[in-house]
């Protein structure tokens, strides 16, 4: 058992790595090398739109949940609304073009879960921002970072030099305050899978809402990155309705032990807790709703 768990850990945290440093990198060049007034300017002025904006990112910011929240913190350190930056977080993993070519492999070359997993992340992440607008909800509590105040106009070769300094030494340090978080979350996540149950699933597997239920609970658990959680769904798909693995796919990147840890280095509290209670509802009703739809995904 304990070698499965090890086996189970490091195979959750290499398939992080690569995406948490590409969030952490992103990060880094938004908040070094891009003015804040270079920034809004690409940023729709209503936030109505920006929150559309910010959730349609993912197509060109490839990066899983786990290194979507340095990126979002980074954007509203250049002044986006919490709103658009949370639709960023929600969005991101599932519109990442990998996580759909995934997606559409695991399911035998269908793209009806490919096309309902994507839809439900930009129509949730839309949802929950317009929300936070109607709620008034801006208050952000960012971690503090050092700020880099070197300029990524000014054309000398030495400046270029210690702007990439910059950009990899605030890579470095947002590195290693995530990582902290991955790792106990790959960890509990490992144990999860290991030792889980499976009686609990097959006791609701069937049900058009328990069915939903369980395997959000499962995509919560196991916290799978993006790429890795579709093959996952596939192979559960006997045990469940399609409801439920749309949900697993759905709610695993938009909740889970790493973002439980890690968002609320980002956001307030509060934020974080409304964001999962309303994502946890719009997946579920979302999926009794394929329950009770004639849909096939192969």
């Amino acid at each position: 058992m304990w070698q499965n768990a090890q086996t189970v850990f490091l195979s959750i945290l290499l398939e992080s790595l690569p995406f948490v440093l590409a969030g952490v990198l992103v990060s880094s060049v938004i908040q070094s090398m891009v003015s804040q007034e270079t920034f809004l300017r690409m940023i729709p002025k209503r936030k109505t739109l920006a929150v559309v904006y910010a959730s349609l990112l993912g197509l060109v910011l490839p990066v899983c949940d786990c290194g979507a929240v340095p990126v979002a913190r980074s954007l509203m350190q250049k002044g986006v609304p919490v709103s658009a930056a949370m639709a960023f977080v929600l969005a991101a993993p599932a519109i990442n073009p990998l996580t759909m070519v995934a997606t559409y492999v695991a399911f035998g070359g269908s793209t009806v879960m490919m096309g309902l997993r994507t839809v439900a992340a930009l129509s949730i992440a839309v949802l929950v921002g317009w929300l936070f607008l109607w709620l008034r909800i801006e208050k952000v509590k960012p971690f503090p970072l050092a700020p880099v105040a070197l300029s990524a106009t000014v054309p000398t070769s030495g400046t270029r030099f210690f702007l990439i300094a910059g950009v990899l030494g605030h890579a470095l340090r947002e590195l290693f305050e995530v990582g902290v978080f991955i790792v106990a979350g790959a960890a509990v996540a490992a144990a999860i899978q290991v030792w889980f149950p499976a009686s609990i699933l097959s006791a609701v597997g069937q049900h058009p809402i328990g069915s939903v239920g369980g395997m959000m609970g499962l995509g919560i658990l196991f916290s799978l990155c993006a790429q890795a959680d579709a093959f996952v769904a596939r192979s559960l798909a006997g045990v469940s309705t399609v409801g439920g693995v749309f949900g697993f796919l759905v709610i695993g990147q938009m909740i889970d032990i790493r973002n439980f840890l890690l968002l609320p280095r980002a956001f307030h509290r509060k934020v974080v807790i409304l964001t999962f209670f309303v994502t946890f509802v719009l997946t579920l009703l979302l999926g009794v709703m394929v329950n009770y739809t004639d849909l096939s995904t192969t």
